[in-house]
């Protein structure tokens, strides 16, 4: 049972553990003093991150690691604290298993290169339904229109997919592509000359059988 929803295998949403913990204190100033008394450090133990709006307006959130965030469900020391602890190290222990399969560490490799590739096209003016469609568009053409979501890949189309997105995210950085039409055509070709790739080898993406979906593996 998911208690405190987990992102990219390994973190929390601070907000999100404050609403379960039931801290009778506002959000900011609770985090900002437990950051202070346990000497948590920025970009290590947490990273600011925008939350949901409020009001219209953005609200600031922080991404905590599951070491950070099982200690501050401890230091709560109350039932929600002592369940959020238990159910953090459980879900450690489940991320070492996990670190021995191949398939996954690939995978969460290809999340971290979405995340950072929908993360420059925010940067551009462009919405995440727009990051989804350009995506999608290029896994598409790399699966010759089969839809197989990248959950269910094999490992080695995990890493085709890795590296044909990485090489928009260089397009884009590079060459400024700015407009939805340029970056899905960069995003399209790129996922075209890495399937050539592929084919030349005598793998065809397509036809590779599905796998079992990688993430309920972390249940």
């Amino acid at each position: 049972m998911e208690l405190i929803k987990i992102y990219q295998g390994n973190l929390v949403s601070a907000k999100e553990l404050h609403a379960f913990l039931g801290v009778g204190r506002d959000f900011s100033t609770w985090f900002s003093q437990r950051v202070k008394r346990y000497s948590f450090i920025e970009k290590k133990d947490f990273t600011p991150i925008s939350g949901k709006s409020t009001g219209g307006r953005p609200s600031k959130d922080y991404a905590v690691t599951l070491s950070m965030a099982k200690q501050l469900a401890m230091v709560e020391n109350n039932d929600n604290g002592r369940a959020a602890r238990e159910y953090f190290i459980q879900a450690e222990e489940a991320l070492k298993a996990l670190a021995k399969n191949k398939r996954f560490e690939t995978f969460t490799k290809l999340e971290t290169t979405k995340e950072k590739f929908k993360n420059t096209l925010l940067d551009k003016g462009l919405t995440e339904e727009d990051y989804i469609e350009i995506d999608a568009a290029g896994r598409k053409v790399f699966l010759n229109g089969k839809e197989i979501p990248d959950e269910q890949l094999e490992t080695i189309l995990l890493s085709a997919r890795d590296f044909a997105t990485n090489m928009t995210q260089y397009d884009m950085l590079k060459d400024g592509l700015n407009l939805y039409d340029d970056i899905e055509a960069s995003n399209k070709q790129n996922h075209t000359v890495v399937r050539k790739t592929l084919l030349d080898k005598g793998i065809e993406p397509e036809n590779l059988p599905a796998r079992d979906d990688i993430k309920k593996l972390k249940g």
